[in-house]
């Protein structure tokens, strides 16, 4: 039982760990387009 549960927090970090990175990067993507826009406004 012990190993599954050591298993199953690792997946759930991992899937935590995927879904911060793709916010991190849609963030990222954002800030640039408005960055572009104020300067080029």
């Amino acid at each position: 039982m012990a190993t599954s549960q050591v298993n199953d927090v690792s997946a759930v970090k991992l899937r935590l760990w995927r879904v911060l990175t793709m916010l991190a990067s849609l963030v990222a993507v954002i800030v640039g387009l408005v960055a572009i826009f104020m300067s080029a406004a």
